[in-house]
């Protein structure tokens, strides 16, 4: 065979080499340490493969996310594991601060009264009352719904007014020793600001076609055929407060009347006049209720969402405005803003 012809060479060196990386270092190891190891024969790329970052590495994006979702479904699966069954609801209706809006809470009671899986309502109030109207209409609602499930009353710290009148749709009222309830009666606030007008040099002229057409006007005291008027309006007010007081408690038509006089009772005073039936909280209240229906009291209620983050600001601002003992003047700039000077009829405390 000629010299300058080359004989193919066979074996290790004659294997592809890797390519540069993890793999190619390994493999070129091998070669020197044994020219003949099986290690040295494997593919460029299964070494390649196998020094390949992890997909974490690679795809941080896609792990992180795909980890995110694992758990947030591990969550719902949860919540749903922790929800009673069908037919085995207990729910929460609160009546919080001064009643002026009870558009949220009525359509809350609403919801509740076309579920046929609630079957029992905790109603926890904490409130001194409102407008007459609106303390009315959510009595009304709870009444309603009282007809198809029971309801039990948690009084917080203040029950008064138009608080104590929503509780009387309750089948058991709960109430704590130094609760704040009673109040019974009505009043009626009309702003008077002739002095200041005078003060600035502004005055206002009003025609009107019937003489009690502008009785609760801002720009005069009231006459006494006036102030006859509007005490009679009020009257009749107050015999409705009696009247549902008389219902929700049982009571005689009289006994409620005594009660009526606007004073405010402490819960153990109270449950002496027949206003409150059991000394507790809302622990006691909600124990009650689960024997009363059957569902577990330790089974999560169903409660309404809170409001949107501007109902959330607002709630902390009137809780530093009572710190600062400023809330009176926070509620009747409240009241101005959403009625002006229009005369109010109350069931407040």
């Amino acid at each position: 065979m000629p010299d300058n012809e080359s004989t193919p060479v066979t074996g290790p060196e004659s294997a592809p080499r890797p390519a540069a990386g993890p793999g190619r270092d390994f493999a070129l190891e091998a070669d020197k340490g044994c020219a003949v190891c099986p290690l040295s024969r494997i593919p460029a790329s299964v070494w390649q493969g196998l020094f390949r970052p992890p997909f974490r590495k690679r795809h941080p994006f896609i792990f992180w996310g795909l980890c995110l979702l694992a758990l947030a479904a591990a969550a719902g699966i949860g919540r749903l594991a922790a929800l009673p069954g069908p037919g085995e609801r207990l729910a929460l209706v609160t009546v919080r601060g001064p009643i002026l809006d009870p558009a949220p809470t009525l359509a809350w009671i609403r919801r509740l009264e076309q579920d046929g899986r609630v079957k029992g309502v905790l109603l926890r109030v904490d409130s001194p009352g409102g407008g007459a109207a609106a303390s009315q209409e959510i009595y009304a609602a709870l009444a309603r719904l009282a007809r198809k499930v029971p309801v039990v009353v948690s009084m917080g710290a203040t029950a008064a007014s138009g608080g104590l009148m929503v509780s009387m749709a309750g089948e058991r009222i709960f109430a704590n020793p130094s609760t704040v309830t009673g109040s019974i009666g009505v009043r009626m606030d009309i702003p008077q600001l002739q002095g200041l007008m005078d003060k600035v040099g502004v005055g206002q002229e009003t025609l009107v076609t019937a003489p009690y057409k502008d009785a609760a006007s801002y720009l005069h005291p009231l006459t006494p055929k006036d102030r006859a008027y509007l005490e009679h309006v009020l009257m009749d007010m107050h015999e409705q407060f009696v009247a549902i007081v008389a219902k929700g408690r049982h009571m005689e038509r009289e006994q409620a009347a005594k009660l009526a006089d606007g004073k405010i009772f402490t819960g153990q005073e109270a449950k002496a006049l027949g206003l409150v039936d059991v000394m507790g909280g809302q622990d006691a209240a909600l124990d009650w209720l689960a024997q009363k229906t059957g569902v577990p009291a330790d089974r999560p209620l169903l409660r309404r969402k809170e409001g949107s983050r501007t109902a959330l600001v607002e709630r902390l601002l009137r809780g530093a405005a009572e710190a600062l003992g400023l809330a009176d003047a926070l509620e009747l700039a409240g009241n101005l803003g959403e009625r002006g000077l229009a005369p109010a009829f109350l069931y407040q405390l």
